[in-house]
C-alpha cells in the first residue's frame, strides 16, 4: 500500500505521559513516539508547549515527514472541552504549523479513549489513570454527559491520585498515632522505600516541594495495588473505595441519562491494566448489566481515528483492519511489548 500526499496526526495528552502517532489517510499507521505529561492544570502550560513541540519535532524528524506534510492533527487531553483550555492548546498548534494549513482538532481525552474501543463516537467510556472521569458520548459525539474530570484539587476520585492520596494519608495518621514504632507498619514501608525516605516527616517535602506534586502523589498507586495483591488489608480498602468512586461517577451519569445503562463501557487508564484493580471493579459494577471493554488499541489511535474522521474518511472495516494491522506491525518492529495502551501511572521514583 503506498503512502498518500499527505499525512494526520493524533494526540493522547495524559497526566502522566503524552503519545503520538502518524499515519497516512488509508489507515496505515507509520510511526509514534511517547513524551511527558500534557495536562495544563497539572504542569506550568510554558512546560507542556516546550514539551509538545519537542515531542512533535521528534515525530516528524524521526519518520522524515515535514509540517506542510500534514494535513490534520487531533489532539485529546484533560480539559479539551473547556473553551480556555481548547484555545490554547489551538493557539499553540497554529503557531507551529504556520504558515502552513493544517486541520485542528482539541477535545477532552475520552473521547479518543472511546473510540480505541468502540470505532465510534457512541458510547460510555471511564477513564482512570493519574486523574479519572466518566464521558458518555451520544449522536456521534454532537452530546455529552461527563462526570468527575474536576482535576486533583476538586475531585479525581478513583484515579492513580486518589489512591496515591489515600496511602499518603493513611501513613501520616498512622504515623501520628504510632510515631517511629509505624516503620515496621506495611503501607508506611512502601510509601517510604517508594519515595526513599528515612521517616514519615520526610514525605512533607518530598510531596510539596515536587515539581508536579499531582504525579508524585499518583505515583504510589502501583505500589498501593502491589499491597493489594498481598491482602493487607489497608491497601485493599483503599483499592475499593477507588473502584466505588468510579462507579458513582457512572451512576450519576445513568442519573441523567437512563438510556446509557443499555451502553458499552468503555475502560482506559493505567488502573485498569492492573488486573486486581479491574477485577475489584467489575465485582463494584455488579449490579449494573453493561457490558465492559478494555481497549486493545491506545487511545492515541483513537485520536488518529478521528482525525480520520475530520478529513471525511470513514470508518470502514477496511480502514479497521489496516488501522489493526499496522499498529501491531509497527509495536512488532519496535519490540516493544510494555507500550502501555492505557496511560501510565508510574511505578517507581528514582
Amino acid at each position: 500500500m503506498q503512502l498518500s500526499e499527505s499525512y494526520l496526526i493524533g494526540v493522547d495528552g495524559g497526566g502522566t505521559k503524552t503519545y503520538c502517532v502518524i499515519g497516512d489517510k488509508t489507515g496505515r499507521i507509520i510511526g509514534t513516539v511517547v513524551g511527558g505529561g500534557s495536562n495544563i492544570k497539572s504542569t506550568k502550560p510554558e512546560k507542556v508547549q516546550l514539551q509538545i513541540v519537542e515531542l512533535l519535532n521528534d515525530l516528524l524528524n524521526r519518520y522524515g515527514i515535514k509540517k506542510e506534510e500534514i494535513s490534520g492533527i487531533y489532539i485529546g487531553t484533560a480539559g479539551g472541552d473547556r473553551n480556555v483550555d481548547k484555545k490554547t492548546w489551538h493557539d499553540w498548534m497554529m503557531a507551529y504549523f504556520s504558515p502552513h494549513p493544517c486541520r485542528i482538532q482539541i477535545t477532552n481525552d475520552a473521547l479518543p479513549a472511546l473510540v480505541s474501543g468502540t470505532f465510534s463516537l457512541n458510547g460510555l467510556v471511564v477513564i482512570a489513570g493519574t486523574g479519572s472521569i466518566a464521558y458518555l458520548v451520544q449522536d456521534n459525539g454532537a452530546r455529552t454527559i461527563r462526570s468527575g474530570g474536576w482535576g486533583y484539587l476538586l475531585g479525581d476520585d478513583g484515579s492513580g491520585y486518589h489512591i496515591g492520596n489515600e496511602a499518603l494519608r493513611y501513613v501520616t495518621k498512622y504515623y501520628d498515632q504510632h510515631g517511629e514504632l509505624s516503620k515496621s507498619e506495611r503501607l508506611t514501608q512502601i510509601v517510604l522505600q517508594h519515595y526513599n525516605l528515612q521517616n514519615a516527616y520526610e514525605l512533607v517535602p518530598a510531596v510539596y516541594d515536587d515539581e508536579n506534586p499531582r504525579t508524585a502523589i499518583a505515583s504510589l498507586a502501583m505500589s498501593v495495588l502491589d499491597l493489594a495483591e498481598e491482602k493487607y488489608q489497608p491497601a485493599v480498602e483503599i483499592v475499593q473505595q477507588a473502584t466505588k468512586a468510579l462507579v458513582e461517577l457512572i451512576s450519576t451519569i445513568f442519573t441523567k441519562e437512563k438510556i446509557a445503562k443499555e451502553f458499552p463501557i468503555v475502560l482506559c487508564g493505567g488502573l485498569f491494566s492492573n488486573e486486581l484493580f479491574l477485577e475489584t471493579f467489575k465485582h463494584a459494577m455488579r449490579g449494573f448489566d453493561n457490558k465492559l471493554y478494555v481497549p486493545t488499541l491506545p487511545p492515541v489511535v483513537g485520536s488518529y481515528l478521528n482525525a480520520l474522521v475530520s478529513e471525511g474518511i470513514e470508518h470502514s472495516l477496511e480502514l479497521r483492519k489496516e488501522v489493526i494491522r499496522s499498529w501491531t506491525q509497527l509495536m512488532d518492529e519496535q519490540n516493544d511489548e510494555r507500550y502501555d495502551i492505557n496511560e501510565s501511572i508510574g511505578k517507581t521514583r528514582n
